[in-house]
C-alpha cells in the first residue's frame, strides 16, 4: 500500500555522487569533459544492462545541459534556436570515458526486491558536477546554464581583473 501512496521514495532515498574531470580553452572558453565517474546506491540492481544505460544515457543529457542546451527566446518570446542546428544536443563524438559505480544493496524500504528508480537521477548532479570541475580549473564558478563559452570566457577574464 506504502508503494500506491508514493512514500517509496522518502523511505528508500537514492544516494549519488558524480565526479567529471573538464579541460578548459582559456583562449576561447571551449569546455570538454574528458573523463566522468558516477556512483549511485539505487538497491538491487535487477537489470545491470538497462540500468547503466539509463546512468550513461542520464550523464549524456546532464552535460548537455551543463554545457550547450540552452532555449533562447527574442524579445516577443518566440524561440531563436527551434532547430538542432542552432540547438546543440551532445552525441556519442562527444561522449566522456564514464566510469559507473554501483551500490548494490537491497533496500527494505524500497520496490520490487529492494530496487529503486534508475532513470531520472543520474541527470540531476551532472550539471553540478561539470560546474565544479570547471571551476576547478579556472578559479571561479560559472553562475548560469548552460555554461557555454562565451560564459566560461567572461568568467575567466572576471578573475584576471
Amino acid at each position: 500500500m506504502i508503494g500506491s501512496l508514493g512514500l517509496e521514495t522518502f523511505q528508500a532515498p537514492q544516494l549519488i555522487a558524480h565526479a567529471a574531470r573538464v579541460k578548459v580553452d582559456r583562449a576561447t572558453g571551449v569546455v570538454r569533459v574528458t573523463h566522468f565517474a558516477a556512483a549511485h546506491d539505487s538497491g538491487t540492481i535487477v537489470n545491470k544492462i538497462g540500468a547503466d544505460g539509463q546512468v550513461y544515457g542520464g550523464v549524456m543529457m546532464g552535460i548537455g545541459q551543463a554545457l550547450t542546451e540552452g532555449t533562447q527566446f527574442d524579445a516577443d518570446g518566440r524561440q531563436k534556436n527551434p532547430h538542432l542546428l542552432d540547438y546543440k544536443l551532445q552525441t556519442a563524438s562527444d561522449a566522456p570515458k564514464i566510469d559507473i559505480h554501483w551500490v548494490d544493496l537491497a533496500s527494505p524500504n524500497a520496490g520490487p526486491k529492494g530496487a529503486k528508480g534508475v532513470g531520472e537521477p543520474p541527470s540531476v548532479p551532472t550539471s553540478g558536477a561539470v560546474g565544479n570541475a570547471i571551476a576547478k580549473v579556472i578559479g571561479r564558478h560559472v553562475t548560469q546554464l548552460p555554461m557555454t563559452p562565451e560564459r566560461v570566457w567572461s568568467t575567466i577574464q572576471e578573475g584576471t581583473r
